[in-house]
């Protein structure tokens, strides 16, 4: 995109190949004009023409057009310079070749001390697996134990409360069979003694005998009861030796959970990593691509642009010495223009000469008109009587004291040239015209 744009940028400035051509065929022209220009030149200063009112404004013309050119092709000049100097500027700045050699070779360092980093993560990616592959094993393992265990403390601790379950039943049954025939014994006891209430003997021995029984059977249920006791002792025992362990298990499966979960958690955070460091290891091997498909048109272009510059170069040099025959013209129709501003000022003079002569040649006009007018005057005044010649004096003295007519206002009034400010008389209004009409030309 870039070489493209600035491709663009030099052919919308400077133009191809038939830019130049056309710009070639303006220069001939403006040589044809000049040589043309320089011939008149020549012959005015020699001597050997004389140029005309028209000839005169169509050389200033083609003076002020040539001047125009002159400034436009020196506007260019300073253009395409900046042009030069900018392109340089930027070739020198950017695409220099010894730099674009170090950043290649740079890049390549980099690019290979990545590959290295990206072995060694592989390599703590396989042993980071084997090592999780290992720990899952074992928690496994554990787990299997620690529920195996389980399963055979809780096998045993049935087994025993079966069996005192059992003992109890029987216990139980065995008491309930000696009541039952001491209640029997008691029942007999009672059927086969006469009915002597009344003989003491027999009823402290039946008394005694009842007391005896019951003192057996609590005795036997004491001994029952502290036989209980210590069973119930051993089995409370026993049951928190039981629990303890559990609880101990209990712990040891959780931190074993604890550390399963820790361990795999690590174990994702190291493949997200490894994962990550892959993308970026890949996606710096493209960039490193880019950048070499990169250089290589930054190589490209730079050639391009050097043929451009070394084609301007060329070209301004050209320029430049038609720029110097320009100023060498210029020059030329500078003092031709001199002369011709120098002969303008000189008719200048003379029209105004000219026009002094005349306003003498009005002055002496009217000398003459009012010498006659007197010398008729003094005539008739011969002729006439005196008193009529009094009177036809005081009456011209009277026409001599009033205003004056409008004609003769008319003729003192001045009017004049708004560039060379000479002066007419209002009555010669057309000459003024036509000397306007010359001095603006």
């Amino acid at each position: 995109m870039s070489s493209r744009s600035t491709k663009d940028l030099i052919k919308s400035k400077w133009g191809s190949k038939p830019s130049n051509s056309k710009s070639e065929t303006t220069l001939e022209k403006l040589k044809g004009e000049i040589a043309h220009l320089k011939t008149s030149v020549d012959e005015i200063t020699s001597g050997k023409g004389k140029l005309t009112d028209k000839e005169r404004h169509r050389l200033v013309e083609k003076i002020r057009v040539l001047e125009a050119e002159k400034e436009k092709n020196a506007y260019q000049l300073t253009e395409k310079d900046k042009e030069i100097q900018r392109l340089r500027d930027q070739l020198k700045a950017r695409y220099s070749t010894t730099a674009l050699l170090e950043q290649l070779e740079e890049t390549t360092k980099e690019g290979e001390r990545r590959e290295q980093v990206l072995k060694a993560l592989s390599e703590e990616k396989d042993v980071l697996r084997q090592q999780l592959s290992a720990a899952t094993s074992r928690i496994a393992e554990l787990e299997s134990k620690t529920s195996a265990l389980r399963l055979s403390q809780a096998l045993e601790k049935n087994q025993q409360w079966l069996v005192y379950d059992q003992q109890r039943e029987v216990y139980v049954k065995g008491l309930l069979a000696k009541i039952f025939e001491l209640e029997k014994k008691t029942e007999t006891a009672a059927h086969s003694l006469p009915q002597q209430t009344k003989k003491p003997e027999s009823e402290g021995y039946l008394q005694e005998e009842k007391q005896k029984c019951y003192n057996d059977l609590l005795a036997s249920a004491k001994k029952d009861l502290e036989v209980e006791r210590q069973t119930i002792t051993q089995l409370s025992f026993e049951l928190s030796e039981f629990r303890r362990k559990y609880e101990e298990t209990q712990k040891e499966v959780h931190d074993l959970n604890q550390l399963l979960y820790s361990q795999r958690k690590a174990d994702v955070q190291h493949l997200e990593d490894d994962r990550h460091k892959t993308e970026k290891i890949q996606r710096l091997r493209e960039d490193n691509d880019i950048a070499r498909g990169k250089l290589e048109e930054e190589k490209k272009r730079s050639e391009e642009l050097l043929s451009q510059v070394q084609f301007l170069y060329t070209t301004l040099l050209k320029q430049r010495e038609e720029q110097t025959r320009v100023a060498l013209l210029e020059q030329q129709m500078q003092a031709c223009t001199l002369d011709f501003e120098n002969e303008k000022l000189d008719r200048q003079h003379m029209q105004h000469q000219l026009h002094v002569i005349l306003k003498e040649l009005r002055k002496a006009r009217n000398q003459i008109t009012q010498l006659e007018s007197l010398k008729q005057l003094h005539e008739f005044a011969i002729t006439e009587p005196l008193v009529t010649f009094q009177g036809e004096t005081e009456k011209r003295e009277k026409v001599a004291a009033s205003p004056k007519s409008p004609t003769a206002a008319l003729n003192e009034s001045l009017v004049e040239c708004p560039k060379c400010n000479i002066q007419y008389p209002a009555t010669e209004h057309r000459d003024l015209l036509v000397h306007v009409e010359y001095c603006s030309k």
